[in-house]
This record gives C-alpha cells, structure tokens and sequence, in this order.
C-alpha cells in the first residue's frame, strides 16, 4: 500500500512538472522587430478591427508563430486624419511594444441614411436614446461610405417639454448631420371618474382617492395620467361653500367641485368613561363621542360625521370644587354639555 502511495506521488509531481514546462514553452520571449502588419487605412473615427492585424512572436519554446492580440493592445490617434504610428503592446509581466505605420482618411461628410421609426412624441415623453430605425453613415476620403454606431455619436436637440417640430444633431468627428421629429402638446385633458369624497368639514385634507384622469394627444389614444397634490389649486378647507378643485397638467386643466360643509351643531352620543373624580384628578374624556350635523350651501344636505376628541375645547371643568360640575365642549362655534362628579375625600 505504501509503494502504491509512493508512486501515485512520483506520477503527480511529474505530471505536474510537466504541465508547468509546458506553460512555460507557451509563454511569449520576445515580438519581432519590424514583422507588425495592418491595415495601410483606417477611416476617422473608428478602431481597427485586431484580425487586420498581424504580429510575430518568438516563444520560450523557441517557435516563431502570430500573436493573437485583442482591442486593448491597439493604441493610436483615430481622430487625427493623416499619417499615425500604429503600436502594438502585449505581455502581462513586462510589456512588449512594436507598431506599424497607417493613414487615417479624413471623414468627409456625414449623413442619415434610414429615418428613425419614431418620430412623434408626446410633450413630456423621453425617446428611446437609441433611435430604433435610425440610421447613420459617413463618408470618408478614399474609403467610401460605411454605418457609423450612434452611440460612438452625440445626440443633442431633443427638448422633452417644449411643443413642436424640432431639429434633432448628431455629431461625430466633428461633423453634423440632422433629422427633425414633432413634440405635440397635449390637446385637453378629461376627468373620466371623480374622486369618490366630494364632501368635507372644516379643516379636512383633499382625498384624492377613485379620481380618474386621462390625457388626449393627437394622434395619440388616451393616456391615463397620475394626479398629485402639486396639480391641485383651488381647494381650502377652511372655507365653507362649494368650491372648483382644479387640475393643471402640461398647461392644461379640469376641474371638479367639492362642497367644504358647514358645522350646524354638534351633540354628545355616548358620555365619557369616567364621569367621577376625587379632588384634584384632571378630566379624562377617554371614550366620549361627539356627533356634529354638516349642513351643505343646500339645507336639505345633511351629513353626519364625529368629532375627533383633540378638535374639542373644553371650558367649565374645576377639579377642586366638589359636586356636580358642568363642562361645556366646543367646536368652531358649536357647543355641547356633560356633567362629572368631584367628590371630596
């Protein structure tokens, strides 16, 4: 069992060393002077494709075969038209450098070949930064004419909020080129369902719960549209009446009427839980309901709602008389009575 042992070691290590040689004989020694090929032009703008591109090496194994390099080994200045040094650097520990020489031709005009499939928008609405459709070519000295990526251009013109036909540039290598697009505005705005509270007391908060909006654009369907507090004017509950709640949108408006009621009188429902106190206790209204009747700019609209505790002021309550004490509730002008016992100890 021990030889056994033995042996499968021996094999790992020499299996092992083998390996490790092996890496090494693939390893890149040095490139070869003055060997670096490629392309003798390129146009302006764009990188050379590293297939055009034929360097030699000479590997720790002594062979001589092709380097196979990537974009990031490429290095020189696409953006200046005429002669440039092309130069080639490869090598993870050290870095190997040859190069080779190329003419970059001078782009010479720059056109839109394929309009872009959208070109109406909604005022507000932002286009797909990619064009879908679009089409980009340019033309360069001696080299003809060829698709130019949009994202290697500059896209610019485009104002989202602003209404009508405009002029959208695109830029690349210093040239321009242009195609127009139309904004349109939205033509009116329609309230299809209102919220589901029109009425309201003094001092409540606008629910906008069940309120339905849809924006109408030409050419365009419908488009339903989310309404928040910062589209709303019109609306103070602290005025009684009816009131015109209006909704402004993309300089557009609707509006619906909310009516804020008034509190006619108020009247308590059921008496607080403690109505006896010893001398000195404070008053707890824990429990207690208080009714108010709102009556709308018509008399025969009445509504029913409950008075939160905190909108009561009290009067009348001395915790260091003894007997029965009448307290007196009060409510924007409206008034209500219980009576508590203090008992003296």
């Amino acid at each position: 069992m021990k030889n056994l042992i033995f042996f499968v070691l021996i094999g790992a290590v020499l299996l092992t060393g083998t390996v490790l040689i092996g890496c090494a004989s693939m390893q890149l020694d040095y490139l070869e002077e003055g060997t670096a090929t490629g392309p003798a032009q390129v146009r302006q703008g764009m990188d050379i494709n590293p297939r055009e591109i034929t360097v030699w090496g000479i590997y720790k194994n002594g062979k001589r075969q092709v380097v196979s390099i990537s974009p990031s080994n490429i290095t020189f200045n696409k953006h200046s038209p005429g002669p440039q040094e092309v130069k080639i650097r490869v090598g993870v520990l050290t870095t190997q450098e040859t190069s080779f020489m190329t003419e970059v031709m001078a782009l010479q005009q720059l056109t839109v070949a394929t309009q872009p499939r959208v070109a109406i928008f909604k005022q507000g609405q932002t286009p797909d930064p990619a064009w879908p459709g679009i089409e980009i070519r340019g033309t360069w000295d001696s080299m003809g004419s060829q698709r130019v990526d949009l994202s290697s251009c500059v896209v610019t013109g485009f104002l989202p909020n602003q209404s009508g036909r405009q002029t959208i540039r695109v830029t690349f290598e210093g040239l321009q080129t242009t195609f127009d697009i139309d904004v349109r505005a939205m033509a009116s705005m329609e309230i299809t369902q209102p919220p589901v509270k029109l009425d309201y007391a003094q001092g409540d908060t606008l629910d906008l719960t069940g309120l339905r909006v849809v924006g109408i654009w030409e050419g365009f369907p419908s488009e339903e549209l989310t309404v928040t507090m910062n589209d709303i004017t019109g609306f103070n509950s602290n005025n009684v009446g009816i009131q015109r709640v209006v909704i402004t949108r993309n300089d557009r408006t609707a509006f619906f009427d909310t009516e804020v009621m008034a509190l006619t009188s108020i009247v308590v429902r059921q008496e607080p839980n403690k109505v006896n106190y010893r001398i000195g206790e404070p008053l707890d209204l824990s429990g207690i309901i208080v009714e108010g009747r709102l009556t709308g700019a018509d008399p025969t609209k009445i509504r029913e709602i409950i008075i939160p505790i905190d909108q009561l002021t009290v009067d009348g309550y001395d915790p260091n008389r003894p007997g029965r004490v009448g307290v007196t509730l009060r409510v924007r002008g409206q008034i209500a009575n219980i009576f508590v016992n203090v008992v003296a100890e």
